[in-house]
């Protein structure tokens, strides 16, 4: 059954759009409010303001703050994690501001775990020379998205549009430069497309982690700020290191809950099911569960290989129950409410994507080659992770960039667009299909399997060809669809998504090395920086 309708929504007229209500987009909206109150703002999320990949955050924040830690400790563990590709002028520019962060969190009622002395408590996780992770048990991102959230609620100056899904970038083209001056979105309640023109753009809108059949991500992760910057013109880089997470809950109904890193960090085992051999050994034997993320989720992934488990075991249960009930109540109750007990039970756990350590080439402020756009926490890549990101430095990094480009991006917001065309509203007439629901759930089930397949912790030549022609296929099947049918949310995550898939494998194609996130089995070796 099909029918003629038309999609053309209203006109919205603002100083900034925003999009995404993670640290980043949050930080920056409250910084820009505080020095410039009267610039009109749109925050524009898919779901509600509290949801967000950094909602999800449960280690922790990583900074040099204690007195007995250094930024040149933590500089160098970036460095290193990130396997010689790291920016180290990014990376200076976002681990300085680390006690600062810290500082300026608990200014927005942060309440960070403490001792009995009122001591900032700190936890060790993977990668790191030492204990800096500060937390707030083990949903230290609900925490911190709730407290900014408070904030935000009281500005007079922001415009809140929930369930609402950027399509595209409105952009003026000249000899000079790419102006980005809007953007299209979706309101999911009327299925309308809005025209939302601004004088600066900011996407803070995460990364892509549903590009993969397993992912600790939330159902929002599909790389739409991604995609939108780059059928604009906008650079990126990095997207061939995605890096998984070691310990996701391996269950037949919950398929994305995280077992923090942090487990490790105050001393959980890695063993195999069967013989229980702490198989860490093999791979790491100095740091052993401690090693960074992409040596330990290689580790894994080899090892449910070899198996007929599909899973291994995360043990903790020489930590008393009191602590880890303490320590880790989210987690605890979860695993609780599903039948295991952190104290008494092995818990089963698998590798799972979990960050983009690419995505749209930025300065640490948020520049990028199209002006006025504007891009900050995970969608960017401004060189701090290279080619894995060391353990909890994403939050530091959003709070960061958050802050710098709403200094940087002041004058551009106060600018008006000088526009050589009419304002281009959306042009959509089309047909409206019933059927499409099935059709978009086959396209998204077969794309993230044969992305995990082909595209995931291992990687050959072979597979990758492979998976990029199947991913060109699914492409043109569904992008002639887009351009005839009505828009809907789920239609717009497919085409983003694909887009993404394509851009992480051309990349991986590229690289001719294992690094980081990125191995491939033909060539195992790595090359110079």
């Amino acid at each position: 059954m099909m029918q003629i309708i038309s999609q053309q929504g209203r006109r919205f007229d603002f100083d900034v759009i925003v999009l995404g209500s993670g640290i980043a987009g949050l930080t920056y909206i409250l910084e820009l409010s505080a020095s410039h109150p009267a610039l009109r703002i749109a925050l524009i999320t898919k779901a509600t303001v509290h949801d967000s990949n950094s909602y999800y955050a449960q280690g922790g924040i990583a900074a040099a703050y204690h007195p007995a830690d250094s930024i040149a400790a933590h500089v160098a563990d970036t460095l290193a994690a990130g396997d010689e590709l790291c920016n180290l002028e990014a990376v200076e520019a976002i681990v300085a501001q680390g006690a600062e962060s810290i500082d300026y969190l608990r200014m927005q009622g942060v309440p960070f775990d403490q001792d009995q002395e009122q001591q900032l408590l700190c936890g060790q996780e993977g990668g790191h020379s030492t204990r800096r992770i500060y937390h707030c048990g083990d949903k230290t991102g609900a925490v911190i998205v709730a407290c900014l959230i408070k904030k935000l609620m009281t500005l007079n100056n922001v415009s809140i549009f929930e369930k609402h899904v950027g399509v595209n970038l409105i952009t003026e083209k000249n000899a000079e430069h790419i102006e980005v001056i809007g953007a299209y979105i979706f309101s999911e309640e009327s299925a309308l497309i809005h025209s939302f023109f601004a004088n600066v753009v900011v996407l803070a809108t995460g990364g892509s982690g549903r590009v993969y059949r397993y992912t600790s991500n939330p159902d929002m992760a599909t790389g739409d700020g991604l995609a939108m910057a780059y059928r604009a013109g906008a650079v990126v880089s990095g997207l061939e290191f995605y890096q998984f997470h070691p310990t996701v809950l391996y269950h037949p109904t919950v398929n994305n809950f995280l077992i923090s890193e942090a487990l490790r960090g105050e001393g959980a085992y890695l063993r195999l099911p069967g013989s229980l051999e702490r198989f860490m050994v093999h791979y790491a034997p100095e740091a052993m569960e401690l090693a960074t993320r992409d040596i330990v989720a290689r580790a894994i992934f080899s090892e449910i290989e070899k198996g007929d488990d599909g899973y291994v075991y995360l043990d903790i249960r020489h930590q008393k129950k009191s602590y880890l009930k303490k320590r880790f109540p989210v987690i605890y109750q979860t695993l609780l409410n599903l039948g295991l007990d952190l104290s008494q039970d092995l818990i089963p756990v698998v590798p799972a994507a979990h960050y983009q350590c690419g995505g749209v080439v930025s300065d640490p402020c948020g520049r990028t080659n199209l002006k006025r756009l504007y891009v900050i926490g995970e969608v960017a890549c401004i060189g701090l992770h290279g080619a894995n990101r060391l353990a909890s430095n994403s939050l530091l990094e959003g709070l960061v960039m958050g802050r710098k480009a709403a200094v940087a991006s002041v004058q551009d917001a106060q600018t008006p667009v000088v526009l050589h065309h009419a304002l281009p509203d959306w042009d959509s007439t089309c047909v409206e299909d019933l059927r499409r629901a099935s059709q978009i759930h086959v396209h998204w089930r077969g794309l993230r399997g044969e992305m995990t397949s082909y595209a995931g912790i291992i990687r050959t030549e072979a597979g990758l060809r492979d998976q990029l022609q199947l991913i060109l296929t699914r492409k043109e099947m569904v992008e002639e669809y887009y351009w005839k049918h009505a828009i809907s949310r789920d239609l717009i995550e497919l085409r983003n998504i694909i887009l993404v898939a394509e851009l992480i494998v051309c990349a991986a194609l590229q690289r001719h090395e294992s690094r980081g996130g990125h191995f491939r089995e033909d060539y195992p070796g790595k090359e110079s920086a």
